[in-house]
């Protein structure tokens, strides 16, 4: 019979100790029949033993030998938000694998705990230089007393033409100490370094370096002088208009695009009429900076009608950023038509002032080979599209909604009904009804059945729920989505790993159970953890975890 069959067999009275046994010795289903054994005994969930159970599950799997275990510990360590999750994220820092440490630092960096300062400082020792920055980053946005130290420090031990990456940082953090670092950092003798240290000097308004910008303008490389430009307009500095009309006669487009922009910040009217001419002469540069002068989306609407892709992309999401539904038509072919094999890439200009997007076929092929991840930034372009289309008229928006459903665009999916669940309109809670009975395609039925659940609508939604559920649990992973560089990073890609749709359905369905603290949302966990793919139980007991909090 074994162990196991005898320990069950036997046990008269159940012992707590005996189930985190089994747990320990990695006999799931056995320790959750032992479980349900001692629950019919004492008529009564016993809430402090699952969540000891959910976290010597995590601390398991994040002590496994294989990657994708830890990864998952780590990520449902980070969703049960227990006081034990930071010893499960300081083993995911002392791992061999590059993405555990990385997911560790991200994870340590939601909880505000003066034990993850000192694992950030000690991720600041690993091999891996983009967890070291990554944890740089991060101490700096804490402000924390040995961050600039630290960084310092980590500068210094790689080649000077990768200083480039620090400016930020210590613009970021702002003490006497980080400011004397970016000073010297705006001397530096390779020109890209420079131009960093001048940008982060603007976006993070210090003005008390005006004085060395304004010297830096009369520079004569290029990407310095367009990066001067925009710094003297972002901090509002009118006594530099006299240098600024100069610069806007440069010969170099980007150099006079930036000191437009520059006096067009510092209330010169003329130069957004500037601004918009270069935008007629199909600079995208420039017609990507259309979007922050209200006044231009005529020329908008004509320049998104463009046969020229590249032209129409940017024209029309400079549109959807100024809230003009001119965008959405011409946006379309590129949010749907052929969206798996269009990409997007970013265009930077000399300075680093100024983004335009270069569309981009085959992107699948073309992704082996570029510097960027142009599939974790196609589909963060694409999110950011269908977020922003919010803002535009309501029956825009459904519009776009019920496109996306029935072109069936599966990873934008998640994204709609969420944003269609916040909307809480007639119209969209109408949208997400029709569309919970969708015919052959049933993750759009999951997510809509799981909107309509958590706004409390009448119906068989619970139901519906729970069956997806039952059919995905076993064979569905959890899996994550590309990630994106740092400096992309927004409120819809923050700074943690994102799962897959499907597998970001299992995760917000059982959480949503779960969060009513309630028997059946702890049975339908348990059930899960017992019978589900084994690869699910650790995000899983990180859920059971957080709902027993």
């Amino acid at each position: 019979m074994g162990f196991v069959g005898l320990l069950l067999a036997s046990a008269l009275v159940v012992e707590p100790q005996q189930i985190a046994y089994l747990v320990q010795s990695k006999e799931i289903p056995a320790a959750i029949d032992l479980y349900e054994s001692y629950y019919k005994a004492r008529s009564t969930h016993d809430y402090d033993l699952l969540q000891r159970l959910g976290i010597l599950l995590l601390e398991q799997g994040v002590r496994s030998s294989d990657m994708e275990t830890q990864l998952l510990s780590l990520y449902g360590a980070s969703i049960a938000g227990h006081q034990s999750s930071i010893d499960i994220l300081e083993e995911g820092i002392k791992s061999p694998f590059f993405e555990s440490q990385i997911a560790a630092v991200r994870f340590l960096a939601q909880l505000q705990d003066d034990r993850c300062d000192r694992l950030l400082i000690k991720a600041m020792n690993s091999g891996y230089l983009p967890v070291r920055m990554e944890a740089g980053y991060q101490l700096a946005v804490r402000k924390h007393v040995k961050a600039v130290g630290q960084i310092e420090a980590l500068m210094y031990r790689i080649p000077e033409p990768y200083w480039a990456y620090f400016p930020q940082f210590f613009a970021l953090m702002g003490t006497n100490d980080a400011i004397s670092i970016l000073r010297h950092l705006m001397e530096n003798p390779q020109s890209h370094v420079r131009v960093q240290a001048i940008m982060n000097a603007a976006r993070y308004g210090r003005d008390d370096l005006l004085p060395k910008i304004r010297a830096h303008a009369t520079h004569a490389h290029v990407d310095e002088q367009e990066a001067c430009a925009l710094a003297l307009g972002f901090l509002k500095d009118s006594k530099s208009i006299p240098q600024l009309k100069k610069l806007s006669n440069a010969p170099d487009s980007s150099v006079r695009l930036a000191a437009l922009q520059a006096l067009h910040l510092l209330g010169d009217s003329e130069a957004a009429i500037s601004i918009s001419k270069l935008a007629e002469e199909n600079n995208l540069f420039a017609i990507s900076l259309l979007s922050d002068i209200p006044s231009s989306t005529q020329l908008l609407a004509k320049l998104a009608q463009s046969k020229d892709t590249q032209i129409k992309f940017n024209a029309a999401f400079a549109l959807l950023k100024l809230r003009d539904g001119r965008c959405l038509r011409p946006l379309e072919s590129f949010l749907i038509k052929d969206a798996h094999d269009t990409g997007y890439q970013p265009q930077v200009s000399p300075g680093t002032g100024f983004v335009s997007w270069k569309v981009v076929s085959s992107v699948q092929e073309q992704a082996s080979h570029s510097f960027y991840d142009l599939l974790g930034i196609t589909l963060h372009l694409r999110e950011e599209i269908v977020a922003r289309s919010v803002e535009l008229s309501e029956s825009d928006f459904l519009h776009l909604s019920r496109l996306i459903f029935e072109t069936r665009q599966f990873d934008l999916i998640p994204l709609v009904c969420s944003l269609l669940e916040n909307h809480r309109s007639p119209g969209a809670i109408a949208l997400l009804k029709e569309k919970a009975h969708t015919a052959g395609a049933p993750l759009i039925r999951a997510y809509c059945n799981l909107s309509l659940l958590r706004l409390k609508e009448e119906g068989p939604y619970e139901d519906a729920v729970r069956k997806a559920l039952s059919s995905m649990q076993t064979t569905e992973l959890i899996q994550f989505r590309p990630d994106v560089p740092m400096d992309m990073r927004s409120a819809i890609s923050p700074h943690q790993l994102t799962p897959e749709e499907s597998s970001r359905f299992l995760i917000e369905a059982y959480q949503t159970l779960a969060d009513r603290h309630d028997e059946k949302g702890v049975e339908i966990l348990l059930s899960a953890l017992k019978a589900g793919n084994p690869k699910n139980r650790y995000v899983l007991a990180g859920l059971l975890a957080h709902a027993l909090q």
